[in-house]
């Protein structure tokens, strides 16, 4: 390790050091989610505000649990006024600034938002995490949206997985629900086809960030119960209008929060058949097209990796064991919707017709 590195790695532990004081010294709240089959447990000063947050992980909440995996401290800075020691290294690594700021070894992780005022710490061996937030009521839709998503992608490399930027649509209920992961870039049809599917009665796991474990066979779980669509293709989604949290402000992708009109379509796990790489081809019909797991990771890979920097590696090598262990089809869309579900639906319900090999 270099002089440097080792300077960073001591001012991240004496900032990890100051949230954990305040966090022994403070009376918080504590709820209890199940996430990828393990309890996260969410701790926060009563009058934070943070609850708003929290939505996209409703649908995940359980009772009291005793123990949890992982034990993380949410800040709201323009309440809980927490004070963080100031040094050279945490001015030049975190300040505003300097664009992004972050680190990672083996054990810490630290990774700041300056223009979001977010800032998120996971120490994986004390199974622990703060996500500080410099004012709880401006923090962006896209935070409101995925909830600690840097904390999610490094607690599940860990563990083997990955928080990947994909889709995800299931048929069945527990323990025999399976279905699909939809990735592809932005604008590449993921939401509209994840949203006529549930429209069409399927059930939603994702239309934007999903988890992916690392058992084998592997399952596909929950992250968030958020749906957001192209402002301008909201014309294409007109009854779900109501839905919408954020119409008014024209900067920001409309989003909702499909459990509260939807609960019963919400799939917390499923195993995927498939991986499906959607174009929107304008077809008469939808149709798959078996493709390589190449060219299925290079569709996948970018925007997962770019969006969670400090934990692309290892999720790379997930998705790559993935792609190589699922097949990978691209579907080229139908204009209409209705279709585009109905073909979705019959690769759920028999794989073997589309030539699928069982994934073992």
């Amino acid at each position: 390790m270099s002089a440097a590195d080792a300077v960073a790695r001591d001012a991240i532990r004496a900032l990890t050091a100051a949230l954990d004081s305040a966090a022994d010294a403070r009376a918080t709240t504590r709820r209890a989610y199940r996430i990828a089959g393990e309890i996260l447990a969410v701790h926060a000063t009563a009058g934070a505000g943070v609850d708003p947050l929290l939505d996209a992980w409703a649908p995940l909440q359980v009772g009291d649990a005793k123990s949890s995996a992982l034990d993380l401290f949410i800040w709201n800075d323009a309440v809980d006024r927490v004070a963080l020691p100031d040094s050279p290294v945490l001015r030049r690594e975190l300040a505003p600034e300097d664009g992004l700021g972050g680190y990672s070894d083996a054990e810490s992780h630290a990774f700041f938002q300056p223009a979001a005022g977010v800032l998120s710490i996971f120490d994986a061996a004390r199974g622990r995490a703060h996500w500080w937030l410099r004012d709880a009521a401006t923090t962006p839709y896209f935070e409101r949206a995925a909830p600690c998503k840097h904390i999610l992608q490094w607690w599940m490399a860990t563990r083997g997985g990955a928080l990947l930027h994909s889709a995800a649509i299931a048929a069945g209920e527990g323990a025999k629900a399976r279905g699909i992961l939809i990735s592809g870039p932005s604008g590449s049809g993921k939401s509209s086809t994840a949203l006529a599917c549930l429209d069409a009665g399927l059930g939603f796991t994702s239309d934007d960030y999903v988890i992916v474990d690392g058992a084998t066979p592997p399952r596909v779980h929950l992250a968030y119960s958020t749906a957001k669509v192209l402002r301008g293709d909201l014309g294409r989604f007109g009854d779900h209008a109501a839905h919408f949290r954020n119409l008014a402000h024209e900067d920001e992708k409309p989003m909702m929060f499909v459990d509260q009109f939807a609960r019963a379509s919400i799939r917390a796990s499923f195993a995927p058949v498939a991986i499906v790489l959607p174009r929107v081809a304008h077809a008469r019909c939808t149709t798959f097209v078996p493709i390589g797991a190449a060219e299925m990771l290079r569709a996948l890979a970018p925007s997962s990796v770019l969006l969670f920097p400090l934990a692309g590696a290892r999720a790379l090598a997930r998705m790559a064991a993935l792609c190589s262990r699922l097949p990978c089809l691209r579907a080229d869309l139908a204009d209409d919707p209705r279709d585009v579900a109905a073909a979705v639906a019959a690769l759920i319900a028999d794989p073997a017709s589309r030539g699928l090999r069982a994934v073992a």
